[in-house]
């Protein structure tokens, strides 16, 4: 049977992490040629290479990428039983929570959260950090997030999944715009320009249905960010495409109004994920039971 080496494990782990040596090796405290010599034990160990380097820094093997959950969470496992860090308690923990979302998420979501937060725990604070879909699930596993809101469904069984609400999407332009009405065709639709919001933020249904049925749209703009669109909308005769949750809060703050899309869309869920962990998290759960509590099927905010 082969011994276990805790420091092996770790600095695996942070190779995985980082995938830097230099940097696994400040994080140990340790000099580049150990973590280099530790890395060759465990690739004779495990018979892999584990990782291969490339112009962006090491990438891990298919077998590194199946090893990474299992030894993350029994190394997570070692330091929270040695800490004794079982309990949280709300009221005087000065926590600092990492929260994945859309900007959407910011402008519609985040206050009544941060609300609650404030009210329950009062010295916690909140890192909010912008979502990009591709990373979502390897920065839940990593710990670079606490918590992913968003709407794209995310398929890992080492994820825990609560859906909050469900929403529709609506299109979105100038309050007097001169050619498009509550109810445009799909040609005046398509005759018009238009502003998309990157692919990263995963709200990319209209342009799914659209390549679907043979068409796509013509992009004048595109922009990082939803919070952009309204002021943006209001003073062109360009389109746009938002959830309906925040369309109230753009059309109360700017000269933009909604109309129905000419396309058959399927209705959106959002949900809370959150890391499945081997060892209780009471930190993470009551996180993910305060927001669960604070925005499951809670209606649009209509101040």
């Amino acid at each position: 049977m082969t011994e276990v080496d805790l420091n092996l494990m770790r600095t695996f782990v942070l190779l995985y992490e980082t995938r830097s040596v230099t940097r696994t090796a400040e994080a140990m405290f340790v000099t580049q040629p150990s973590v280099s010599h530790a890395l060759r034990r465990l690739r004779r160990q495990v018979n892999d290479e584990l990782f291969v380097r490339s112009p962006d820094g090491l990438v891990p093997t298919e077998a590194a990428d199946r090893m990474y959950p299992s030894l993350s969470q029994a190394l997570e496992v070692v330091t929270e039983t040695f800490s004794g860090a079982t309990d949280f308690d709300p009221a005087s923990s000065a926590r600092t929570f990492r929260v994945c979302a859309t900007d959407l998420g910011e402008i519609s979501l985040l206050p009544s959260v941060l609300a609650q937060l404030e009210r329950q725990a009062p010295r916690c604070s909140v890192e909010v950090t912008p979502l990009d879909f591709a990373d979502a699930a390897r920065n839940l596993r990593q710990g670079r997030s606490d918590a992913v809101i968003c709407t794209p469904r995310i398929d890992a069984p080492d994820l825990q999944r609560d859906a909050l609400f469900r929403e529709n999407y609506v299109g979105l332009c100038a309050r007097e715009h001169p050619r498009i009405g509550e109810h445009p065709t799909l040609g005046e639709y398509l005759a018009e320009r238009h502003i998309v919001v990157h692919a990263a933020a995963g709200h990319i249904d209209a342009d799914q249905e659209l390549n679907r049925l043979g068409h796509r749209r013509d992009i004048a703009v595109r922009v990082p960010h939803f919070a952009v669109l309204p002021e943006l909308l209001a003073r062109t005769g360009f389109l746009s495409v938002v959830p309906s949750r925040v369309a109230g809060l753009f059309t109360r703050s700017s000269a933009v109004r909604t109309f129905v899309l000419p396309l058959d869309l399927p209705v959106v869920e959002v949900s809370l994920y959150t890391y499945q962990r081997a060892l209780p998290a009471p930190g993470i759960e009551w996180l993910r039971e305060l927001i669960v509590r604070t925005l499951r099927d809670q209606p649009p905010s209509n101040d």
